[in-house]
């Protein structure tokens, strides 16, 4: 049975826990090292209870997830280093940290760089991966292992700054866009409940349409639902006057930039 140490307990790390633990019983062995009971709230009774804060259980760990934040990232590899198995993969979802900077702070076995997001909790996360040093059967092992939190693409490393920034943080731009449609919907007398429901499942619909028709120019998508003189095209008269288009891609961007700052800082 293979043995994976989780090193985290902040909400990455909890949603990739669910994420794993969703369809019992798991044909692996977790153990969970927490650092503080800062996240406390986040874990059930039962996780909680699987919970150690003795990094020597690490020892015997053939794969040890380091789901920490980034500002906390040197001290917690001063603790993990010392204690890796010679064969153990680390896997590493810590934004901004690259496997160079993992490779200088002592991790000399297997690495996979990791940039998954919260929806792994419900097993559809988008998680891309870049490797180090890892052989064909123990990466075939972990596509596998992580393909349980949702869909899993390979990337050049170069790749994973950027898709921090449109993959990794993605979730609470929709969010963002869900909170303000339901709050529309509530202008307008809609049940808060209700739209929420609705709404979902309409972004749902679009993101599916765009990923299998995606041959088809999105903008030709806008203009077949945007009809002259109708009521998407008032909505979007009102949102390219706030240039929230162009916002929106200045968000991105900066979340991109603040991605590297996080490993150039560390």
């Amino acid at each position: 049975m293979q043995r994976i140490a989780v090193v985290g307990s902040g909400h990455l790390a909890h949603a990739l826990w669910e994420g794993w633990h969703r369809n019992p019983p798991h044909p692996r062995q977790f153990s969970l090292i927490v650092r503080s009971e800062a996240h406390r709230n986040l874990w059930t009774d039962l996780e909680w209870a699987q919970a150690s804060s003795e990094m020597d259980n690490l020892s015997d760990a053939q794969v040890v997830v380091l789901a920490v934040k980034p500002k906390d990232m040197k001290h917690a590899l001063e603790q993990v280093v010392p204690r890796l198995g010679a064969e153990a993969m680390l896997v590493s979802p810590v934004a901004g940290w690259t496997i160079a900077q993992l490779r200088r702070a002592g991790v000399s076995g297997p690495i996979a760089r990791i940039m998954p997001n919260v929806c792994a909790a419900i097993g559809a996360s988008t998680t891309l991966v870049s490797f180090d040093g890892v052989d064909h059967s123990m990466r075939f092992g972990l596509e596998e292992f992580l393909a349980e939190c949702g869909s899993v693409t390979v990337v050049a490393e170069a790749m994973i700054d950027p898709f921090t920034a449109l993959i990794g943080s993605g979730p609470a731009y929709v969010f963002l866009l869900l909170e303000a449609l339901i709050a529309s919907g509530q202008q307008m007398g809609v049940d808060a409940h209700r739209s929420r429901e609705l709404v979902s499942s309409m972004v749902e619909g679009a993101a599916k349409m765009a990923k299998d028709r995606s041959g088809d120019s999105l903008q030709d998508w806008i203009g077949q639902v945007a009809s002259p003189g109708g009521t998407t095209e008032a909505l979007l008269q009102v949102l390219n006057q706030s240039g929230w288009p162009g916002v929106l891609q200045e968000a991105v961007v900066a979340a991109g930039k603040r991605a590297a700052e996080l490993g150039s800082a560390s």
